[in-house]
């Protein structure tokens, strides 16, 4: 059953939408304190504001509050002030044109006014009808006042025993001041129905508010057929990122894996689950939510160069505590219900550690031999690099070579003509992808190299991998998916 309120507040309908903050007066301190109404209220809802109550006894801690939100058209605005509380109280001229009473507390005042009781007294016949929340209320109608007419909503709830209530009479209508600075009340009882009668639930959700996981449970087969359904999504979204050759193509595969994820987060959390499986269906939730943060991670990682194709960034998600929790949740549904083993397929790589492949100094890529021509290439640096030799108007090499780091080697057998050098290093040679998997770079020669074959002699170019004092090469970055041979 719900609680007598201790105290009403009006708002307009357009208000009970969105939040609404109000500044009201604490009748039995007299304090004023700014109060925030939450969005989507229904008319009668009754708001619990713990331990802001009148004193449960002189000199006793306060009992709990409770609040009565009326839906009333043309209560839009902030509360008027409460009336004065005590003899020789000041007097002040009401927002909506017309004065409040001056009487002492308990004094009738005139009935051109609005009428004050003394604390737990029965109102006069003037005042606005109570009764007990729920209750047909008297046939008695509001007073008369210069504010106009009482407003046609339904009338407020009882009084109770009167202990520790004041109802605020403003402009004809039950205005109640709210105390509590800015605090989020309880939402205690919501609405009426149609007839009436008290409506106990949790409250209407917003306009646009996502809808609530249904309350019956899906049968086991339900449940299965939707793992299926979430397995094949994800997986179809992995797929692309195994076949990722460089870091824009690995960056824009997570995404892919990350918006999958993301909509059968939105799937499984709909649904109810069989219920010896509620606690993995729960697991599972957590694990695939903080999946999606490890993607989002690994995105920035292929952005900056630490994971550069499909191979190290599933090494890297698999070994991700998100991924433990996935496998784990993946386990229990399997284990939890002996009649109906559930399976999620794989959702996750297997955990996996990052390898080191090399291949052995000056290996050969692709090699294209035909003339006399000779390119001597030191390594100075730490990584292994791969150099790419590209004949003007090509974007195939005509040579690609590894050359390890502190390693040197010499290409022969470069055929005449104007060529661009082109330079990847890294960690970790894919041979699958042609491409290093971790800490990578991508770059070129800004000069272009001319080779020329005579009955005499032939052209040596020396090229230095590392910065040199009084070189005379300068280098550019290159995009890694316009890289030659990518």
């Amino acid at each position: 059953m719900a609680p007598n309120p201790d105290l009403i507040i009006n708002i307009d309908p357009g208000e009970a939408g969105s939040e609404t903050i109000r500044t009201v007066v604490l009748p039995w301190s007299g304090q004023s304190i700014p109060v925030r109404i939450p969005p989507g209220m229904t008319d009668g809802a009754i708001l619990q504001l713990p331990g802001l109550g009148p004193a449960t006894a002189p000199g006793g801690p306060p009992r709990d509050a409770y609040v009565q939100v009326r839906i009333v058209p043309g209560a839009a605005g902030p509360v008027p002030p409460a009336a004065p509380s005590g003899p020789g109280a000041p007097t002040s001229a009401s927002p909506f044109g017309a004065t409040p009473p001056t009487a002492p507390l308990g004094a009738v005042p005139p009935t051109s006014t609005p009428p004050t009781t003394s604390f737990g007294a029965v109102p006069p016949a003037s005042a606005p009808p109570t009764a007990q929340y729920g209750a047909v209320p008297p046939t008695s109608g509001p007073p008369t006042a210069p504010f106009g007419p009482y407003p046609p909503a339904a009338p407020p709830p009882a009084r109770g025993s009167g202990k520790g209530k004041i109802l605020a009479i403003v402009g004809g209508a039950v205005a109640v001041v709210l105390l509590v600075v800015l605090a989020v009340p309880v939402v205690f009882w919501v609405s009426r129905d149609s007839g009436g009668a008290p409506s106990n639930q949790a409250g209407t959700a917003p306009a646009g508010a996502d809808p609530s996981p249904s309350a019956t449970p899906i049968s086991p087969q339900e449940y299965q057929t939707l793992l299926t359904a979430v397995d094949k999504s994800v997986d179809d979204a992995f797929a692309k990122l195994r076949e990722a050759k460089n870091p824009k193509a690995v960056g824009t595969a997570v995404d892919g894996i990350e918006a999958a994820v993301e909509e059968q987060i939105a799937a499984l959390s709909k649904i109810t689950p069989p219920p010896n499986v509620a606690t993995a269906h729960a697991d599972l939730l957590s694990g695939l939510e903080a999946l999606v943060d490890s993607l989002a991670e690994t995105g920035s990682a292929a952005g900056a160069g630490e994971v550069c194709v499909g191979s190290s960034a599933l090494a890297r998600l698999s070994r991700e505590s998100s991924a433990e929790e996935v496998r784990a949740a993946q386990q229990a549904l399997a284990t939890a219900d002996p009649a109906q083993p559930y399976q999620v397929g794989s959702l996750v790589p297997e955990k996996t550690s990052d390898s080191n492949r090399r291949l052995s100094n000056g290996k050969f890529l692709k090699r294209t031999k035909s003339g006399l021509g000779q390119l001597k290439i030191e390594n100075g640096g730490s990584s292994d690099s791969v150099i790419n030799l590209v004949r003007s108007g090509s974007k195939s090499p005509m040579v690609s070579v590894y050359v390890r780091a502190k390693g040197k080697f010499t290409v022969t057998g470069v055929r005449d003509g104007t060529y661009r050098i082109y330079m990847t290093g890294g960690k970790d040679w894919d041979g699958k992808a042609k491409a290093f998997s971790r800490d990578c770079s991508f770059q070129r020669f800004e000069d272009t190299f001319k080779f020329t074959t005579t009955s005499t002699q032939y052209t040596i170019w020396t090229i230095t991998l590392t910065p040199t004092v009084g070189g005379n090469a300068r280098t550019s970055d290159v995009d890694p998916s316009s890289f030659p041979g990518s």
